[in-house]
């Protein structure tokens, strides 16, 4: 009878266990590093001189996808954060002089827009300046180019966006505004001396 008892205990405790292992693995996967935020408006993002930009977990960013805008503290940048593109306006400040040509700088992310099914650097483009050649901070989007001598020309566009710094967002704009063009060897150099 004593065995009996025990081997109904030991019994019970196997099935508990057995149900909590199998509960615990139908849980839907907490909030990881690798999971994109709603939106970034309003983080900072550091760079630092000797490590480069701390980027939010799962981010990504390559130099040729970055637009500084002439005259003006901001900048537009073209992320992928886990799979998805966003783009970004950035208000750019100096947190400190390291040396006279290093600096720990901070970017405050004040307008986002995301664009599932664009792929950053390709269809989704800072690679633009105005027609008059003044002009800068264009975001194309679904764009498509062209391969003239070395390098690629736009094509079509389904979205542009301009950003505005007096009112720190992205404002539409339109397809004859800008001129597009990428240079492939010069993004690969890039590409290379990024991962150094």
């Amino acid at each position: 009878m004593v065995a009996y008892v025990a081997f109904r205990t030991m019994l019970r405790v196997l099935v508990l266990s057995l149900v909590t292992t199998v509960a615990a693995a139908a849980e839907p996967p907490s909030v990881g590093a690798s999971t994109p935020a709603a939106s970034y408006v309003g983080r900072p993002i550091y760079s630092e001189p000797g490590a480069g930009l701390q980027l939010p977990p799962g981010c990504q960013i390559e130099p040729t996808w970055r637009g500084r805008i002439s005259n003006s503290d901001f900048e537009v940048w073209v992320v992928a954060c886990s799979g998805e593109t966003r783009t970004w306006l950035l208000r750019r400040s100096t947190v400190e002089m390291i040396a006279a040509n290093q600096a720990r700088l901070r970017f405050l992310v004040t307008d986002e827009r995301r664009w599932p099914g664009e792929v950053a650097g390709d269809t989704a483009s800072v690679q633009c300046v105005g027609r008059n050649a003044v002009d800068a901070g264009f975001v194309v989007l679904g764009a498509k180019w062209r391969q003239v001598g070395a390098e690629l020309r736009l094509t079509s566009a389904t979205t542009v966006l301009r950003a505005d710094p007096a009112s720190q967002k992205f404002v539409p704009a339109g397809l004859a505004q800008v001129d597009c063009a990428r240079h492939p060897e010069r993004e690969a150099m890039m590409r290379r001396l990024q991962q150094r």
